[in-house]
């Protein structure tokens, strides 16, 4: 019973984290990039776009200005021009070709 309690108090933790969120997908830029790929928000919220204008999508949303949709900062959107996830790098997926381009999209 104590160990339920504790992982269901672990899983609680890690579900509210925010580190674990996108950078918010209501701003106006953000809505400007979902415009561009051809989407709604309500097709973003329920899930219906597919990966070829997602992906696109994300990038675009988290280059706006300074202040806008920061959250996931140059990391992610440099992991996303080179092709791979944060999942990935911690599994050691990556291959050299994308560390490379990440590298490059992150000024080293």
């Amino acid at each position: 019973m104590k160990k339920t309690i504790l992982t269901a108090l672990a899983l609680a933790a890690l579900a509210a984290s925010p580190a674990l969120a996108e950078p918010s997908n209501s701003t106006p830029h953000a809505l400007a990039c979902m415009k561009k790929y051809g989407f709604t928000y309500a097709q973003w919220r329920a899930y219906a776009v597919p990966a070829e204008k997602a992906n696109p999508y994300r990038a675009c949303r988290d280059a706006a200005p300074a202040g806008e949709n920061s959250g996931m900062g140059k990391s992610g959107a440099c992991q996303r021009k080179a092709g791979f996830t944060q999942a990935q790098n911690e599994a050691g997926q990556v291959t050299p070709a994308q560390r490379q381009k990440w590298e490059r999209c992150m000024g080293m």
